[in-house]
């Protein structure tokens, strides 16, 4: 690890899955990370990054859930296929250039996944 760079859990909520076909986090090597479900039937994400200051007090993360150049890191929300047959689609959830405080978790809730671009709520990332 590099001068202030840190370990973070990342945990992303996905109050109101629906679809057929395998969802999760995608990781750079096309593997997903599953979801657990929660008692309200939601579906959480979970994975760990490190994130590091970056230019100009911008946060940067990496890991291998990470995706996209420095200043535009993001996460994929991916779907495959019911069929197995492949990608339907991927949803990036942009990560925050600045976190709200110092914490080991950051935490956001995806209220729209059918976009290229996951639609967030209003709270953002969040910090725990």
């Amino acid at each position: 690890m590099t001068a202030g760079e840190r370990t973070v859990r990342v945990v992303v909520v996905w109050p109101d899955p629906g679809g057929d076909g395998a969802v999760g986090l995608q990781d750079r090597s096309g593997g997903l990370a599953e979801g657990r479900r929660g008692p309200d039937g939601s579906l959480w994400y979970e994975a760990d990054v490190r994130v590091r200051p970056g230019r100009g007090g911008a946060l940067d993360f990496t890991g291998p859930h990470v995706h996209g150049p420095a200043g535009e890191r993001f996460l994929y929300l991916s779907f495959r296929r019911a069929d197995g047959s492949g990608w339907a689609r991927r949803s990036k959830i942009m990560l925050p250039e600045s976190a709200p405080g110092e914490g080991t978790t950051l935490r956001v809730t995806v209220v729209d996944a059918s976009g290229s671009r996951a639609r967030l709520d209003a709270a953002g990332w969040t910090v725990e």
